[in-house]
């Protein structure tokens, strides 16, 4: 029995894994599994939610439909009251009549129950705007427009004379030849103009018909109700019963987050989490910032905490801010402007402090009172205010004796959005211990909240040993979190086939995470942000080089951006430094903390200095080499590193190195993601190593594993091929304490040329990797989902002519190029008019939106042209539903390939093409997804159905390989094809084919997670 190690390379949308038994010196197997990014990607590369425009379209589908839904079961019950005609012919005539006519005469006249009920038919059709606290916030600038609209139509309706708005649009409608002054339809209105306007025809047509409109019928069995307000239980009753006929227009219920959307408490599983915009969950991050605050003091030249009453001052500075910047914090707390704190790292410019009771604080609020306000009743106000129900917040404003006026302004605060980590609970726990100055966590033993809250630190927690591994768990990370699943797949497969079957056990697991999933979304973003300036001052600086003369390597470029960093100036003898000396030699490039020591190459750890300097440094610390001997020069040097990032400046003031503590940190990734990764991993009771990843470059071009994908000479990383991954998987797995502690003297021994390179692990380890990374077969997750569109948002009407269809756009999305295709001439020759009054400022294939400024309207009738009919020609648009409408199919779900015999006797292949919308049909219907026979070709034999990223064995270049099938084009039967190892976008076309179904060979096949292949049962 061998004792094995697994190294895990684990990235946003791979996984590469090794396994290998270090004391046999044998590699036992790696592979590589790619699979869809948790995400999608806007056009930026920025992250969005994989279901966001799902989400949307769902929403916007859920309101048309109950739109529709309240107009019938209205219909319904206005039949039921005696309000409306049962006949669908008397229907049809009330329908005819003019809505606002009858809205404006039901002020004054008697109308007849039918006319009542068309008129309230109508008021239903357009409720009106009903401010929402929730999603206002989320549509600000939307809505700011919308209020616009509306506050002026009230002043219309004011300076006109008019009591309704149904009054007012009834003065508006244009008579018969008319052309209208305003528009009536689309004009954003509020919700309370119908309820008034309701509120006026009820009690006036109760005059003229008291026995039939009730207040019963008006409000139901419920009574009179505010809206929105929860659903009730009907209890067999029917909605004109419960609720009347004024809950049938206005009944709407309140938005809400179902409790299942929440995540839960870390420490206490079953809880939920807390607000973050909850007092006591805000004061237990301040308090918990304050402590692990950190500041580079000068004077001392260490780094250190604060002292208790730099603490409480800081607190109190806290506790009255919403947030404070470092450079006020610095300003009130007496400190020097070159002091710096360990939470700028990354670009952070503030702390947070107590934003709610900041907030609440405000003149326009509570103002002083807020602050002799009992607690309860803070935390009461608080917690109404979290909800977001106004019938909470009246009623504790009602019990707590606050103005109306107060409470009104309170309807419409806007608390900080979000969920803490922990629940009430577990804060509530945790609170007083981080407020008597511990830090949450600790690893050196020393008290910490957590431990003295009862709570086990996340990195003693026992896990009960399982010999695979179970459903991951639920991560916020959507990156991790999709991740871990093929995690899950890849592991359990490398144990049954590989460990367990062969009679082996797993004796570690080092698992290194890729920069772009670790983190919160907020910290992706920063840093994803922070790459894209990276780049754009690698570029700028390529520029100066290039404008110099000189090459742009990448060494060119970091000693560019050092220089620019240091201001131009050598940072041990303050020095000017020239650009022509950055590039031309007489510059060199030093580490801070030597090499051969730190192991740490980052630029935080590099400046650019002259010669002599570097030369007199050695391999010795500022510290070692000029503390003791010349302090003046010491003391200057760190006046100049001052100016400097934060994490560079302080190691000028370490004053020695301990290699074995800098290799313990480099093992042992302690970040919140690769800590839940690796208790994930630690149930399978081997060792678990998070190395940094810092030195994996470091080691694979050491061992020369760089050439293995590539020839050109240059040992550099190719990621070109997925293989890439297997191969950083493989130096995972070795890395260990000994090997970095080997390559320390490697480096300290000569740290200017390669004259010594470390040791193989074992004879022939170059050689074995090479053939075994060689001989991988990528596995890709197949997606034979029926999920995702179904077909395009535009809808098709038919025509007469096969394959012409028609279809609507506003006069506002047109492009010069559809003024052909407009359906009806005369519109067409308006519109090409209207075009021709602004030649001018027609350029490129956009039409300025000022050229609709003024409306297009008909000639004679004056209706305004808002829309225009367009002509389009494509073979793929299909009915849809009932066959009243059709639509452009989305994206293939699959494709079936079929044989039969031409009139000749010989083969013939072709392809038959099923989109998503037709998979979707076909699931709906009980049918097989994949359907073996083709209903037009009953002889036609069935050979294989391809979904993306099904696998093949391709006979291409006379050559048989494994290829992946990614899309195809039903309108030219091309099928595409990407080699399996190919990484980078599909534009790019990397290890491309494209073939014919009458062109293609090859045979069908599975390749599973390990990268096994087999042949398909297709």
């Amino acid at each position: 029995m061998s004792y094995l190690t697994l190294g895990l390379d684990l990235g946003a949308n791979s996984v590469g894994w090794a396994l290998l038994d270090e004391q046999g010196g044998k590699l036992l197997g790696a592979g590589v599994r790619v699979f869809p990014e948790g995400v999608d990607r806007d056009t930026k590369g920025g992250e969005v939610s994989k279901n966001e425009a799902r989400r949307i379209a769902r929403g916007m589908r859920r309101q048309t439909t109950r739109r529709a839904r309240r107009k019938r079961q209205l219909r319904q019950a206005l039949v039921e009251a005696g309000l409306f005609p049962a006949d669908p012919a008397e229907q049809a005539k009330l329908d005819a009549c003019d809505p606002y006519d009858l809205r404006r005469r039901a002020l004054d006249e008697k109308l007849k129950p039918p006319e009542i009920g068309r008129a309230l038919i109508h008021l239903n059709q357009h409720r009106g705007f009903l401010s929402n606290r929730r999603a206002d916030k989320a549509r600000k600038k939307e809505n700011s427009e919308m209020l616009a609209e509306i506050s002026e139509l009230e002043k219309e309706i004011q300076a006109a004379g008019h009591r309704t708005l149904g009054e007012h649009f009834a003065s508006l409608v244009a008579k018969e030849g008319e052309i209208p002054a305003h528009r009536v339809r689309g004009r954003h209105t509020r919700r309370a103009m119908y309820e008034q306007e309701f509120d006026l025809i009820w009690t006036s047509q109760q005059r003229f018909h008291p026995k039939l409109l009730t207040e019963t019928l008006r409000y139901g069995q419920t009574g009179r109700q505010q809206y929105p307000c929860p659903s009730l239980e009907r209890e067999g009753q029917t909605l004109l019963a419960k609720f009347g006929v004024e809950g049938c227009i206005f009944r709407q219920r309140p938005l809400y987050w179902p409790a299942s959307v929440v995540g839960h408490c870390e420490l206490e599983s079953r809880l939920p989490r807390c607000r973050r915009a909850d007092r006591r969950a805000q004061r237990f991050r301040m308090f918990n910032e304050v402590n692990n605050l950190r500041l580079l003091d000068t004077s001392t030249g260490e780094e250190r905490p604060l002292s208790s009453d730099e603490r409480q001052q800081l607190v109190d500075l806290l506790s009255a801010k919403d947030k404070l910047k470092f450079d006020v914090i610095r300003k009130k707390m007496g400190f020097l402007e070159t002091v710096q704190f360990n939470l700028e790292r990354g670009g952070r410019k503030d702390l947070k402090g107590l934003a709610t009771d900041a907030l609440l604080s405000k003149k326009e609020f509570f103002g002083k009172a807020w602050q002799t306000m009992p607690e309860e009743d803070k935390n009461r106000i608080v917690a109404a205010l979290i909800s977001e129900e106004e019938p909470r917040i009246r009623r504790t404003c009602g019990k707590l004796g606050i103005s109306a006026e107060l409470t009104e302004k309170l309807l419409d605060v806007e608390l900080e959005q979000g969920y803490m980590s922990y629940s009430h609970v577990a804060i509530a726990k945790l609170l007083p211990h981080v407020e008597a100055g511990l830090r949450l966590t600790s690893r050196d033993g020393s008290p910490s909240a957590l431990s003295a809250a009862g709570y086990v630190l996340p990195w003693d927690r026992k896990v009960n040993p399982t010999p695979l591994l179970p459903d991951p768990p639920e991560l916020t990370n959507p990156l991790v979190r999709a991740a871990l699943h093929e995690v899950r797949k890849v592991v359990n497969a490398v144990l049954r086939e590989l460990v367990y079957r062969q009679g082996h056990q797993l004796a570690g697991i080092h698992v290194e995470l890729a920069r772009e999933v670790k983190g919160t979304a907020e910290e992706r973003a920063r840093q994803s942000s922070e790459n894209h300036e990276r780049e754009a001052r690698r570029d700028d600086a390529a520029d100066r080089i290039r404008e110099h003369g000189a090459k742009p390597t990448r060494d060119a470029i970091d000693r560019y951006l050092l220089w620019e960093e240091q201001e131009r100036k050598c940072v041990y003898s303050g020095k000017s430094i020239s650009l022509t000396q950055v590039l031309g030699g007489e510059v060199d490039v030093d580490h801070i903390l030597p090499y051969s020591r730190s192991l740490d190459n980052s630029l935080m750890n590099r400046v650019v200095c002259f010669r002599q300097e570097n030369a007199g440094k050695g391999d010795r610390t500022p510290h070692e080499w000029l503390a003791v001997k010349e302090p003046h020069k010491y003391e200057r040097v760190l006046q100049q590193a001052d100016r400097l990032p934060y994490p560079k400046a302080k190691r000028f003031r370490q004053p020695g190195v301990q290699l074995d503590d800098f290799i313990q940190r480099q093992l042992n990734d302690t970040r919140y993601i690769t800590t839940q990764v690796a208790q994930y991993v630690r149930c399978l009771g081997a060792e678990v190593l998070c190395p940094r990843g810092d030195h994996t470059a470091e080691l694979r071009r050491q061992w020369g594993l760089n050439e293995i994908l590539r020839d050109d000479g240059l040992n550099l990383k190719t990621r070109d091929d997925h293989r890439h991954h297997a191969v950083d998987a493989i130096v995972i797995a070795l890395m260990n304490h000994s090997r970095l502690q080997q390559l320390s003297r490697i480096k300290r021994l000569d740290t200017r040329t390669d004259a010594e390179r470390l040791a193989e692990p074992w004879r022939n380890f170059r050689a074995e990797a090479e053939t075994l990374v060689n001989g991988i077969h990528v596995s890709h997750r197949v997606r034979r989902k029926v999920a995702g569109s179904l077909h395009e948002e535009t809808l098709y009407g038919p025509t007469s002519e096969v394959g012409r269809f028609v279809y609507r756009k506003p006069l506002e999305s047109l492009t010069l190029a559809m003024i052909e295709d407009i359906r009806d001439d005369k519109i067409r020759q308006l519109v090409q008019a209207r075009l021709d009054q602004f030649k001018d400022k027609l350029d490129g294939k956009k039409i300025p939106l000022d050229v609709w400024k003024e409306p297009l309207r008909f000639p004679g009738s004056g209706v305004p042209i808002r829309k225009v009919r367009l002509m389009k020609n494509d073979q793929t648009i299909q009915p849809f539903r009932d066959g009243s409408g059709c639509v452009k199919p989305g994206s293939l779900h699959h494709l079936c390939i079929f044989e039969e015999e031409s009139t000749s006797g010989k083969p013939v292949r072709y392809a038959t093409f099923v989109s998503m919308l037709e998979a979707s049909r076909r699931v709906r219907n009980n049918q097989p997804l994949i359907q073996r026979h083709d209903p037009q070709h009953p002889r036609a034999k069935f050979l294989m159905s391809l979904s993306a990223n099904e696998m093949l064995l391709l006979q291409h270049n006379g050559k048989e390989e494994l290829y992946r099938y990614e899309t195809a084009a039903s309108t030219t039967a091309q099928m595409h094809f990407r080699h399996h190892t190919a990484a980078g976008k599909s534009s790019e076309k990397l290890g491309a084919v494209s073939k014919k179904p009458s062109t293609f060979q090859g045979r069908k096949v599975t390749v599973d997670p390990i990268g096994r292949i087999r042949w398909a049962n297709d």
